[in-house]
């Protein structure tokens, strides 16, 4: 096969972005697809509608302006005279474009209008250097979309790579699909919009159809596992009940009956249980622990991080450790007699409730007599180490949790070997978060809304999504927000830091100071995302809040929803059109599911709920929520192929099986 360098234009510089940006082989390069395209067409200015995008001419009238805002955001504002009337253009982060611009220069300018005679630009370029038609744009780290198109152009004119078809002859006539050969020509270099639609609906449907057929070899190698009734108290759980200083929600009642009906089963439970932070998934699991306990089994609880597994331990000793319960707590931390007393204590069955990370699925950690497995947020965690946990028992239920809640219908498609639980309301008293948008030139907004907090006795978060800033990205560091931070607020005011590279004893020592109010803002990264329960925190602002997906700032915002007390979450972004029309979301609902499907639209599950863990690939083009008539289309056609015997389909199945273990499914 020929190798990468013996395209032309391809240097050692070039191979080596190319390899950082995962393209290794020829073949790489050329499965590398548009992440979209460019309709390059010049409207007039009578056609511009506000707020949508458009390509414009003008000529520039009056040399450019630049703003340094801050540290790797500026902005320049242009003056064109587009058909005889003056516009007013803003660009963010083109500085470097001042020296070539000169007044009289004729540019064609693309953005979207906010109003008639003021335009958010996204891209400006020379008149005499712009290409008309469609144009395929690469999503592609230090490489332009117009370099690399002429690399895969070489590479498809020389055949430097061998195409097969992989997919049955009778697949392809079925769907209308395009032949591999013609697909590779026309996903490149599309001619019409028709060529556009034919190419991306032949990559969904592969990428769909070898999903699907995952699953469908999954569920072939694994079958119901049958295993003794669980046997428990039923007067002591019902008296565990009566004492919660609560009363449960309905849909903590369903949940907790769903779970009971599968303990009571011969069949080994495999459950998830879904719910927005704060709304008692915890309870729920609580009970049906107390409950195995009472019949003599022991119960392990994993969570992803030490910080969540703290906060389970403080949750669960406050409700278990009155009615007898022994529990343990175990992570890498806990070493020497501590650690030896503990696994002696669990081997012998003196432990009742071992909760810890990572460190529960070690080949030491030996149970007595597991049986009951709950794993917390268990996308976190790959199917090798859920697989190890629960072989630490004969066949115990598992209950897995996850606070990103998942759309009943794409759950039921992913998640066809579990049954799912889904808790969707608040217990009441709970007020609303109040969530808004901050442009970066207003964030004082947001540093007087925290003085405000601060004033009442109240605590806040900050969070970035970096530890350190690079070169490469605006993106605000730990240490730069902490600056804005003391900078922005009364002196005395106690601030602390907390990211996930601090020592343990570090981090510990920090959210003690947190918890105790010894610490009133805490500049974190996204370590806080789960686990931590302070109730007197009421304010949280979240710097570069477009770095981050939708369910995962809902996760975030979720650390301020913990009182009847009034919170707020204040998003603040660079100020892109299109980023406040994705945050505006979150603006206004507070439903994990709704926000979660929206995320879905955005960005598709694997970025949301993590490939690795939960064997959702990352999608180059397919979308699990815009594509169901498809979805539906490889569903049947994945179980035509597990059951067909032609050369094609058998050949497809063996593909499909070498990469099976890369995919992790459960």
């Amino acid at each position: 096969m020929t190798e990468l360098i013996n395209i032309k234009g391809i240097g050692k510089t070039s191979l080596a972005r190319l390899n950082q940006n995962r393209i290794m082989t020829v073949d790489d390069l050329i499965r590398t697809y548009p992440s979209k395209y460019r309709l390059n067409e010049i409207k007039s200015i009578h056609k511009m509608i506000l707020n949508e995008e458009i390509t414009i001419e003008g000529t520039l009238n009056k040399n450019p302006l630049v703003y340094y805002i801050r540290k790797k955001l500026t902005k320049m504002k242009l003056s064109l005279l587009i058909e005889g009337k003056n516009v007013d253009v803003t660009i963010f982060n083109r500085e470097f474009l001042k020296n070539s611009l000169f007044v009289g220069d004729l540019l064609v300018v693309t953005g979207r209008f906010q109003t008639p005679s003021q335009l958010m630009a996204s891209d400006i370029v020379k008149k005499q250097n712009y290409l008309e038609g469609i144009i395929p744009e690469y999503k592609l780290e230090g490489i332009s979309s117009k370099l690399f198109s002429k690399w895969i152009d070489y590479a498809l004119h020389y055949q430097f790579v061998q195409i097969e078809e992989r997919l049955p002859e009778y697949i392809l006539k079925k769907n209308n699909l395009l032949e591999m050969n013609r697909f590779f020509q026309v996903v490149h270099h599309p001619m019409t919009l028709q060529d556009v639609e034919q190419s991306q609906n032949r990559i969904k449907y592969e990428e769909l159809l070898e999903f699907f057929l995952r699953l469908e070899i999954m569920k072939s190698e694994h079958k119901d596992t049958f295993i003794r009734k669980k046997h428990y108290d039923i007067h002591k759980v019902k008296e565990f009940v009566s004492s919660l200083p609560f009363e449960l929600t309905e849909d903590q009642k369903t949940a907790t009956n769903d779970i009971f009906r599968d303990l009571k089963s011969n069949r080994q439970m495999n459950r998830l249980l879904q719910g927005d932070t704060g709304s008692g998934k915890t309870v729920c699991a609580a009970i049906a622990i107390y409950a195995v306990v009472t019949g003599g089994e022991q119960v392990a609880l994993m969570a992803p991080t030490e910080l969540l597994a703290l906060q389970h331990q403080r949750t669960l000793r406050e409700y278990l450790t009155p009615f007898g319960v022994n529990i343990a707590f175990l992570s890498s931390n806990i070493t020497g007699k501590d650690r030896d007393l503990i696994l002696d204590d669990l081997k012998r069955g003196q432990i009742d409730l071992l909760i810890g990370t990572h460190s529960l699925i070690q080949e030491n950690v030996e149970f007595k007599r597991l049986g009951f497995v709950v794993i917390d947020e268990q996308h976190r965690f790959g199917v090798h180490q859920r697989k190890a946990l629960r072989q630490k028992g004969l066949s115990p239920d598992v209950l897995f949790m996850s606070a990103t809640p998942i759309p009943r219908t794409l759950a039921i498609t992913i998640f066809k070997d579990m049954d799912i639980s889904s808790i969707h309301s608040i217990p009441p008293g709970r007020v609303p978060v109040i969530t808004e948008m901050i442009q970066y030139e207003s964030v004082k907004a947001s540093l007087d809304r925290m003085k405000d907090e601060i004033s009442k006795n109240h605590q806040c978060y900050v969070i970035v999504p970096l530890i350190e800033g690079n070169e490469e990205s605006s993106s605000i560091s730990i240490d730069e927000a902490f600056e804005l931070v003391s900078n922005g607020l009364p002196k005395g005011i106690r601030i602390g830091i907390l990211h996930g590279k601090m020592k343990s004893q570090e981090k510990e020592s920090i959210l003690q100071s947190f918890y105790k109010n010894q610490i009133q803002v805490l500049v974190s990264t996204t370590v806080v995302e789960v686990g931590l329960n302070v109730v007197n925190a009421t304010f949280m602002m979240i710097l570069n809040a477009n770095r981050f997906g939708l369910s995962q700032l809902h996760q975030l915002r979720g650390r301020v929803r913990r009182s009847q007390t009034q919170a707020y979450c204040h998003l603040v972004h660079d100020g892109l059109k299109e980023e406040e029309s994705r945050l505006d979301i979150l603006c206004k609902t507070i439903d994990g599911f709704e926000i979660s499907e929206a995320d879905l639209k955005y960005r598709g599950p694997g970025q949301i709920f993590g490939e690795e863990q939960t064997g959702i690939p990352r999608f180059k083009m397919a979308n699990f929520v815009l594509d169901q008539q498809l979805i539906q289309i490889a569903i049947e056609d994945a179980s035509l192929l597990i059951q067909s015997c032609d050369e094609k389909s058998v050949e497809l199945k063996k593909q499909i099986g070498k990469t099976f273990e890369t995919y992790h499914l459960d």
